[in-house]
């Protein structure tokens, strides 16, 4: 894509700064493609091509060099704060002011402006402390074993059960993207999603696998567990449920299947 620098203005001293970008994108048909086609598609690729440049102009900015920092020291990854990034760029389209058609090429002309200092805020801060993680309680004294055994079991079953409110969203996510396109998402960022927002005090990192398995590594009192969910043709009435294992140990009555 061809990206003029229409115009770009940093003031010194002051806080927003402000872009303004003149775009142009020309694409070739394929065998048999229409207009409609093949314009869709320039589209496409001069939105993500926009959103590459977005990234590099926004790595510049002091909100972005803070939330780095405040990521390096939770020993997060910078590949996930651009992902966050990535995610929050989704809603930033050129606005297209010219559009030919030649029969067997596209060209496009776009604009766009941005607040640069806006869209390097939208990612939020990360916490800077993780939170302590419970060590596991010993038997207390003239209590049988097995007996706590059951209630620290349920106890954990009542603390995984809280992670399902983020497991629920996810699932509502990925069955309209399922409904839309017929193909489980890949990844999170198929959602809009960004693995940032998924850090929680109940959850350390979420992998979507394939198949539209959905894979949460647990935190907090469940530091070092797992739960895996995915959906199953059910062929009935509801179309498609969804099962799942745990390594937590939930005792006899829990709600996922348990694992080693």
């Amino acid at each position: 894509m061809r990206i003029i620098w229409g115009l770009l203005l940093l003031m010194v001293g002051a806080q927003a700064m402000a872009m303004s970008l003149a775009l142009a994108k020309v694409e070739r048909a394929g065998e048999g493609e229409t207009e409609q086609q093949v314009c869709a598609r320039a589209l496409e690729k001069m939105t993500d091509e926009l959103h590459t440049s977005l990234l590099s102009v926004i790595a510049a900015t002091d909100a972005y060099r803070k939330r780095k920092l405040a990521y390096r020291e939770r020993a997060l990854d910078e590949a996930l704060l651009e992902d966050a990034y990535r995610s929050q760029l989704m809603s930033e389209k050129p606005a297209v002011d010219g559009q030919r058609w030649s029969g067997t090429r596209c060209s496009l002309r776009a604009r766009y402006r941005a607040d640069i200092d806006a869209l390097a805020r939208r990612v939020p801060m990360p916490q800077t402390k993780l939170a302590a993680v419970p060590e596991k309680e010993p038997v207390p004294p003239g209590i049988d074993p097995h007996t706590w055994d059951l209630f620290s079991a349920s106890r954990d079953r009542a603390e995984l059960s809280q992670t399902f409110s983020t497991v629920a969203a996810l699932r509502m996510y990925m069955m309209e993207y399922y409904m839309h396109s017929g193909e489980w998402p890949e990844s999170l960022s198929d959602l809009g999603v960004a693995q940032e927002q998924m850090i929680s005090e109940r959850v350390k990192r979420v992998y979507l696998l394939q198949d539209g398995m959905l894979k949460l590594e647990l935190a907090g009192r469940l530091e070092g567990h797992e739960l895996t969910t995915w959906p199953v043709d059910s062929r009935g009435p509801r179309g498609v449920e969804w099962k799942c294992t745990t390594t937590v140990d939930m005792g006899p009555s829990g709600f996922c299947d348990p694992v080693e």
